[in-house]
């Protein structure tokens, strides 16, 4: 197995690193700068003695009324030093006076240093030397060696030292700062790698740090978020197998002692102990296979089989679905559809989906109460268009029983005895959650109302099955 290094080690080398590349990149940019001035430094030094060379050499011309070789040696030689070159053509650009570093020499001399005369001056533009308008000479003076001057060899080794010193400081101080950086990020690292160490490991009651370091404060809030959510839904699933325990063993337990008792001679077998036996029976097949549907449709491997469906047709099958059942017990029970358009869904899940909710108001509306079931679809150009399903029924419900109407083996009102299992709305609220849709609960004007919403499309989605 490939040895990992750790978040201390990277950010140390991460940080360092960073810090010699910024000095390396100093450090060239620097020694470029010197350079530079140093160039500057020598053209200026130049400039500075063909100015002042170029009044000597009017002199001798007007001394002499021509241009001595040894006349302009004598005129020149007080103003140079063994540094510089001085080089003296005539208006033709011969060369008439070649000194280098105070001394003469001659032409064969100075191209073995510079190559081709004519070369040198086109590359290097001589100074005209003029009397009056007439060019009478050109002149090309430079200083050959910046460090010939003790000063600039003083400057040039206290830049050196100078530089020495910052680098091994930047070094030091980069080592430092990588060093405590990198030591801090990584404690609060290992802190929340301990956190949630401990979280999977099931611990509960952890109180998480936090930083003044942005990234760490969210991981730690997240850490918490998870801590609440695995606390609810560890409680929750705590009072679910109680729950299904109770639904399960009442009824159970009450086959069990009809059955012990007929066995025994205690009960007589009656059709109607018969007809009780097989009612119970079939309330935990049904409670079995309403939690069998609601873990299949909450599983993450679920697919919904999408189609179009033609929303007044939906909306007749609920009607002739709940109609008789509703008059049954007295209820007025319409419908409405206000979409024209076929829409997409997974036709028999939202069948089961409505129905669930169509039962539920049936079972929890009074004699002589009202179910209002309306089909529509919600214009929306930010969040999209929807597709809405309204169920209301007559009555009221307290905020407490609203929070908790989705929850699984939730029954509003415990009291009543019609055999239902608390998943309806679960089982409602998982559809929903396939469609990638919603469904909320709320109470006005005495009505309760139930509303689920999906996102209205006209698209068959092209789902490929795995070959």
């Amino acid at each position: 197995m490939k040895e990992q290094s750790n978040i201390f080690s990277k950010l140390f080398i991460g940080l360092l690193g960073a810090s010699l590349l910024v000095l390396i990149v100093m450090s060239i940019i620097f020694v470029f700068a010197i350079r530079a001035s140093i160039s500057h430094w020598n053209k200026d030094e130049a400039l500075d003695m063909g100015n002042l060379l170029t009044p000597v050499i009017s002199k001798v011309y007007r001394l002499n009324g021509t241009l001595d070789t040894g006349k302009l040696e004598s005129a020149i030689l007080p103003y140079t030093t063994d540094s510089m070159y001085v080089y003296v053509f005539d208006k033709d650009k011969h060369p008439l006076l070649l000194l280098n570093k105070g001394q003469r020499v001659t032409q064969k001399t100075v191209e073995k240093e510079v190559g081709s005369l004519s070369t040198f001056l086109t590359l290097n533009s001589p100074i005209p030397v003029k009397d009056g308008n007439e060019i009478i000479a050109y002149l090309s003076v430079n200083s050959r060696d910046f460090l010939a001057y003790k000063a600039n060899r003083q400057f040039i080794s206290s830049m050196r030292k100078s530089i020495a010193a910052g680098v091994v400081t930047a070094i030091f101080i980069a080592l430092l700062t990588s060093l405590y950086i990198s030591s801090k990020f990584s404690k609060q690292t290992q802190q929340l790698v301990e956190e949630i160490t401990a979280l999977g490991n099931g611990k509960r009651n952890i109180e998480f740090t936090h930083s003044n370091t942005a990234e760490f404060n969210l991981i730690a809030t997240s850490e918490e978020k998870l801590q609440n959510q695995l606390l609810q839904e560890e409680s929750l699933r705590r009072q679910w197998m109680l729950d299904v325990s109770h639904d399960l063993r009442t009824p159970v337990t009450a086959v069990k002692v009809q059955l012990e008792a007929m066995h025994d001679g205690v009960l007589h077998t009656t059709k109607a102990r018969l007809d009780n036996l097989l009612s119970e029976l079939t309330h935990i097949e049904r409670l079995v296979n309403n939690l069998h549907d609601l873990s299949r449709y909450e599983s993450p491997e679920m697919k919904i089989n999408s189609a179009l469906i033609d929303a007044h047709e939906f909306t007749n099958t609920m009607r002739e679905q709940f109609s008789i059942l509703a008059e049954q017990k007295g209820l007025s029970y319409t419908c409405a559809c206000d979409v024209k358009e076929s829409f997409v869904a997974d036709e028999f899940l939202l069948q089961r989906c409505i129905s669930n909710l169509i039962q539920n108001a049936v079972k929890y509306t009074d004699k002589g109460g009202e179910i209002q079931y309306h089909l529509y679809e919600r214009k929306d150009k930010a969040a999209g268009d929807s597709v809405v399903i309204e169920v209301k029924n007559t009555g009221t419900l307290s905020k407490e029983t609203m929070a908790h109407v989705f929850d699984r083996l939730y029954r509003g009102d415990k009291s009543r005895t019609d055999g239902g299992s608390g998943l309806g709305l679960s089982i409602a609220k998982a559809i929903m959650n396939l469609h990638q849709g919603t469904i909320n609960i709320d109470c006005k004007n005495n009505f309760v109302i139930l509303t689920v919403s999906f996102p209205f499309s006209t698209i068959v989605p092209d789902i490929k099955k795995p070959e």
